[in-house]
C-alpha cells in the first residue's frame, strides 16, 4: 500500500474525522485508564489525536511513543504533540522494539491493516512489560456500520457492484468477527477480553457536509477514484453519488445533527 498517498485525503479532513470518532475514542481512553508516569505505546495513531489524550494522561513524567507507518501522519502528529511524545515511522509488525518497555498500549482503529495480524500482535507483545495491557477499538461487522456500508451501496448503485469484500484481508472491517479476533490474539500470546458496543458516531455538520467527507475517504471515494483512473467518470455520476449519500445521512439526523449508528469491539488484552 502507498501509505503516503493514503494519508493525504485523511489529513484534509482531520478535524472532521477526529470529531466523528470522538465517542469511540473517549470510550477507549476511559477503558485504558492510563496512569501518571507510565510509558505508553500508541499503535497507528494517524494524525495524533490519541497521542494527545495519552500525553495528558501520563503527564510530564510519562512518555508516549507512537508507531505510525504513514510518514505524512507521523509528521502531522509530531506537529501537534508535546515533548513527552515520540513518533517513529515504522511498521509495528516487524519493528525492533526494545523488549519489555511499555506499561500499556492503545490503538484507535490502528491495528486492522497488518499484513500478518498474528505476527504483528506477537511483536507488539514482546515490547510490553509482563502483565501490561493493550486496549484497542476496532469496527464491528460491516452490516452494523452504515458509515461504511451506506456510501458503498450508493456507489454500487451508480457504478455497479464493486470488488468482493475480503473480511480477512487488511482493511478497516477486518476484525468484525469476534471469534476470529480472539483466535488471532490468542495465537499471538495475548489473553484477551472483548466487549462489543453499539455507539453513535458524531460527524460534524449537515448531511451535505458529511457526504463531502465520504467523497474524500471511504468506499464511495474509492469507487469515484477508480472510475477517474479508468477515464470513465462523469460529472453526473459524481453528483449522483453525493446526492445519494446526502439522502442517506439525512435519514440519520437527530435533533438537527447527523448521528450515525455503529458497532465497535473494545479489546483488553494482557501480555
Amino acid at each position: 500500500m502507498d501509505w503516503t498517498a493514503m494519508a493525504a485525503p485523511w489529513l484534509r479532513i482531520e478535524a472532521d474525522t477526529d470529531a466523528a470518532h470522538a465517542p469511540v475514542r473517549h470510550e477507549l481512553m476511559a477503558r485504558a485508564n492510563l496512569k501518571k508516569g507510565q510509558r505508553v505505546l500508541d499503535i497507528g495513531p494517524g494524525a495524533g489525536i490519541t497521542l494527545l489524550d495519552a500525553a495528558r494522561a501520563v503527564g510530564p513524567d510519562g512518555q508516549v511513543t507512537g508507531i505510525e507507518v504513514a510518514p505524512p501522519f507521523a509528521d502531522r502528529a509530531r506537529e501537534r504533540t508535546p515533548r513527552n511524545v515520540d513518533v517513529i515511522v515504522a511498521d509495528a509488525q516487524d519493528h525492533a522494539f526494545e523488549p519489555a518497555t511499555f506499561d500499556a498500549a492503545i490503538s484507535l482503529f490502528g491495528v486492522m491493516f497488518f499484513r500478518d495480524s498474528v505476527a504483528a500482535f506477537a511483536n507488539i507483545r514482546r515490547a510490553m512489560k509482563p502483565g501490561a495491557p493493550l486496549h484497542f477499538a476496532c469496527w464491528g461487522p460491516p452490516e452494523r456500520n452504515p458509515y461504511f456500508t451506506m456510501p458503498g451501496r450508493v456507489a454500487a448503485g451508480v457504478f455497479g457492484p464493486g470488488a468482493a469484500f475480503d473480511p480477512t484481508g487488511p482493511g478497516p472491517m477486518r476484525f468484525g468477527d469476534v471469534e476470529k479476533l480472539h483466535a488471532i490474539l490468542s495465537d499471538a500470546g495475548w489473553s484477551a477480553e472483548i466487549e462489543t458496543l453499539d455507539m453513535v458516531l458524531a460527524p460534524p455538520g449537515s448531511p451535505e457536509h458529511v457526504a463531502s467527507i465520504q467523497m474524500t475517504i471511504g468506499a464511495a471515494s474509492m469507487r469515484i477514484g477508480q472510475a477517474k483512473d479508468a477515464g470513465t467518470l462523469t460529472d453526473s455520476q459524481r453528483d449522483a453519488v453525493k446526492a445519494g449519500m446526502v439522502e442517506g445521512f439525512a435519514e440519520m439526523v437527530e435533533d438537527g445533527a447527523v448521528r450515525v449508528p455503529g458497532n465497535f469491539h473494545f479489546v483488553r488484552a494482557v501480555a
